[in-house]
């Protein structure tokens, strides 16, 4: 009898707490869009050395002297790497991109010399018989006197210490060449800052007139972080060396040449569909002859050329487009390939080729690398190439980029002369288009081709936008090849990562045309960000994921294989209504003029103001024929209008571009200093899109209201009215209205349903962004039966927080068990959480 009268209790007590907590529905019987099971894929770029120093195993840092190399038909002055003299292929101007170049400081990067009991001089020169024509710098050692019992040092750290671990085994590989040295030479491998000698291997005397090579395994002792090679020399006499190699044998799958183990299971750990390789930037690099040239990292590593690439350092190439397709078949992933549109990145120098001889090369270089993956060993050269480096049979390509981040009528052209040649003849393979999902010019482009939108932003913007595409076109499907929330988290803390979950929770339910997304970057060696937040971080020899990692591992494991109906996607809390403040013109990157401002307060009453009544906080202002321009190529550019301040008016103008990448920035509620209201962002984002975006401390750092593609033409006065109330700001051009923002509504809760048809479970995902409990009742209809018992997959902690090598797991998702699930049920979803519930449900 007490037993019946607990179970009652309870049961009255369930259905209280359904009652008073408002209800999701979900109907599994109303099916929505396919999950893509390539929703979830990794995009791999050298930089934050992820390649060298990082997945590549290669302990030694400039192992070929080459790391002073300038880049590609670049040229040195006056302590700068200088491009070529050539228009921008995006707005024409003659950019002549540079950059400090310290010669002297790169020449010896990761080496050091010392001559104990001895005179020596180490120099970094062009050899007089280089190794390979490919490497021609050497280092040359001047060893004038040892003493007995003497010796030279050359000694490398590799980055930033190398990773030794006791009882691995290491393959050396190095170049000695001298007329009159007559000593031995020996191989150390130890601990930097204890000096422990781990292993050594000594050579004895021999002719090396020419180039010789030296090989040995060496076996460590000893495990440290802090390890670094030396190469040791008892003689005097002139000795130069080239190509220093020391490989660990334990590479991933044993691969020669291979990858770091530990970094290619934390790639696995994401479950990735297909990876995307070389970049991103490097792709399209400083200068068009900096691009990255993929033929160039094939072959012994070493007689690969390497470059300097966009992100500050060079590229050995050590994992080249062989590596990267072998990486792909080791895991049962597909390949993606990125190459070069024959334009070079428009913010650095923007050089690029349009002949037809030019352009007809582009196309043979795709051609080359398609058939390197998949031709016939029997029929074509490249493919030959791939048998007689061990692989005979085809990789497993499927998709190629054409460029990379590429805008603008300059790449229409050249995708339309790429394309349409290259779908001809490969038509199996997917091609992908750089241009945002929304771009105006996609019109001018036919084909069934995907392309490929970037996003880094802050929370705001990934909260604020998971519902971006619910309306976007489904002319062409969409690959999301880059995004991360990577302002205002630190190095990526845990509020980063929950509001790319709910950014995640919105691409899969538009999955019909979302077809595959990859974090951006991917690595980053903690002595080398490049970028500020990187999804894995790792040293000489730990590694961990940050929070950003488990949202997209739980995302990769819990895909469902449709969706499902839910009642409830979101929930807005409350408004902030846009401030009263003054108003602004300026631009970004960008020369504009300005003339006839007026302004219409609500009561009715308009005043004109001149050009002089502006403070002009950023840029360069000055009057011109009664209109006030901008004429520099600074970001961000500011001239506010201290007399006025208000929340309802409508401001009126007239605005022409000069010149520059984009167009218009007009701003509204902007306190005294310029530094937070918001903006209207026209022609933005490389003069393609409008859009309403916050400012915060001089910084744009978010998007509100619905973004629409515009263009901006030069030397054209465009009639501006922006009409703006504590509610709504709408934008007019030219007597028609473009696009309008309600004030924003913080949006931090989320969910999205489906079912996994292999395993049968409904699979509910929640997104709390709030540092409250979400609590949702849910009433489950479409299923025959639905299991009381589910498994729970949790991520929250304190939004503020990040994972660290001392506390790796900090933030990671725990997995329970919980037998309060059925057809109706109450959850309480943890504060700053994304949480994923499994429950068995027959249909």
């Amino acid at each position: 009898m007490k037993k019946k009268l607990v179970s009652s209790f309870l049961a009255f007590y369930a259905m209280n707490v359904l009652a008073q907590t408002p209800a999701i529905t979900v109907d599994l019987s109303q099916k929505g869009a396919d999950v893509s099971p390539n929703l979830f894929g990794i995009f791999f770029e050298e930089i934050s050395h992820a390649g060298d120093g990082g997945l590549y195993a290669e302990l030694v840092e400039n192992r070929g002297f080459e790391e002073h190399v300038l880049p590609s038909s670049m040229t040195y002055v006056d302590g700068r790497a200088v491009a070529v003299d050539s228009p921008n292929y995006e707005h024409r101007v003659n950019r002549r991109w540079s950059i400090d170049w310290n010669m002297e400081r790169k020449k010896y990067q990761g080496w050091k010399m010392q001559a104990k009991g001895a005179v020596a001089k180490a120099t970094v020169v062009e050899a007089e018989l280089p190794l390979h024509e490919n490497t021609p710098n050497a280092m040359r050692l001047d060893i004038t006197s040892v003493e007995k019992g003497g010796k030279v040092v050359l000694t490398n750290t590799g980055y930033w210490g190398m990773g030794l671990k006791s009882g691995a085994k290491y393959d050396l590989r190095f170049y000695v060449r001298s007329d009159n040295y007559k000593g031995g030479i020996t191989a150390r491998i130890s601990d930097s800052k204890t000096g422990s000698t781990y292993g050594y291997v000594e050579f004895k005397k021999r002719k090396i007139k020419e180039w010789t090579e030296y090989t040995a395994v060496l076996n460590s002792t000893g495990t440290t972080g802090n390890g670094q090679l030396s190469l040791e020399f008892e003689a005097k006499g002139t000795v130069w060396v080239d190509y220093v190699s020391l490989f660990p044998q334990d590479t991933f799958k044993g691969r020669k040449n291979g990858l770091r183990p530990d970094l290619a299971e934390m790639l696995i750990g994401l479950h990735p569909k297909f990876m995307r390789w070389p970049g991103g930037c490097i792709v399209e690099g400083v200068t068009y002859e900096n691009r990255v040239k993929w033929k160039e990292t094939l072959g012994d590593p070493m007689t690969r050329r390497g470059e300097w690439d966009a992100w500050g350092y060079r590229s050995t190439w050590g994992m080249g487009y062989h590596e990267f397709l072998q990486f792909c078949e080791d895991i049962g992933m597909d390949a993606m390939f990125v190459n070069n549109a024959g334009m070079s990145c428009s913010v650095r120098n923007g050089d690029f080729v349009s002949s037809k001889e030019d352009m007809d090369a582009v196309i043979q270089d795709f051609r080359d690398a398609i058939d390197y993956a998949l031709g016939d060993p029997a029929t074509n050269e490249w493919a030959k190439k791939r048998a007689e480096a061990g692989h005979p049979e085809p990789f497993p390509l499927k998709y190629v980029e054409i460029g990379n981040e590429n805008v603008g009528p300059e790449y229409v052209k050249h995708f339309n002369y790429i394309y349409p040649v290259l779908k001809k003849e490969y038509p199996n393979i997917i091609f992908i288009n750089t241009l945002g999902h929304t771009d105006p010019l996609l019109a001018q482009i036919p084909g069934d081709y995907m392309v490929d939108p970037h996003w880094y932003r802050d929370p705001n913007f990934f909260f604020n936008n998971n519902h971006l595409f619910d309306e976007a076109p489904r002319t062409h499907d969409i690959y999301v090849g880059e995004y991360a929330c990577n302002t205002g988290v630190g190095a990526g803390n845990l509020l980063a990562a929950i509001s790319e979950a709910a950014f995640i929770l919105g691409m899969e339910r538009n999955s019909d045309v979302v077809k595959m997304t990859s974090y951006a970057p991917l690595f980053e060696n903690e002595n080398r960000r490049d970028w500020p937040t990187n999804l894995i971080h790792f040293n000489s020899n730990q590694t961990f994921g940050r929070a950003s990692y488990y949202v997209q591992q739980m995302s990769a494991e819990n895909q469902a294989t449709y969706n499902v109906f839910v009642s409830e996607t979101s929930t807005s809390l409350e408004v902030t209504p846009f401030p009263a403040g003054t108003i602004g013109l300026g631009s970004y990157s960008t020369q504009c003029q300005y003339k006839n401002v007026k302004i219409t307060t609500a009561d009715g009453k308009t005043v004109a103001y001149e050009p002089d009544q502006f403070q002009k906080l950023r840029g360069e202002w000055k009057v011109e024929g009664g209109a006030l321009a901008q004429t520099s190529n600074e970001n961000l550019t500011m001239a506010t209008l201290p007399a006025f301040k208000g929340d309802s008016y409508t401001l009126e103008m007239q605005a022409m571009k000069t010149g520059g990448m984009e167009g218009f920035f007009i701003y509204y509620g902007m306190d005294e200093r310029g530094r937070n209201g918001y903006s209207v962002n026209i022609g933005g984002w490389a003069n393609q899109t409008t859009g309403f975006q916050p400012m915060q401390r001089g910084r744009t750092v978010d998007v509100i209201g619905r973004q629409v593609p515009q263009r901006i033409e030069n030397n054209k006065w465009y009639d501006v009215k922006v009409v703006v109330t504590p509610e709504q700001v709408t934008l007019y051009m030219d007597g028609k209205e473009i696009t309008r923002a309600k004030a924003p509504a913080q949006t931090r809760q989320f969910c999205q349903t489906g079912y996994d048809v292999e395993k049968g479970e409904l699979v509910i995902k929640v997104v709390n962004g709030t540092e409250q409990t979400y609590t949702r009742s849910f009433d489950i209809k479409g299923a025959k039966t639905v299991a009381q018992q589910g498994t729970v997959i949790a991520l929250s902690g304190n939004p503020l927080e990040e994972n660290s090598f001392e506390e790796p797991k900090k933030l990671a998702p725990k997995t329970t068990q919980s037998n309060g699930f059925g057809k109706q049920f109450s959850y309480e979803f943890a504060p700053m959480s994304y949480t994923i519930i499994r429950i068995k449900a027959t249909l």
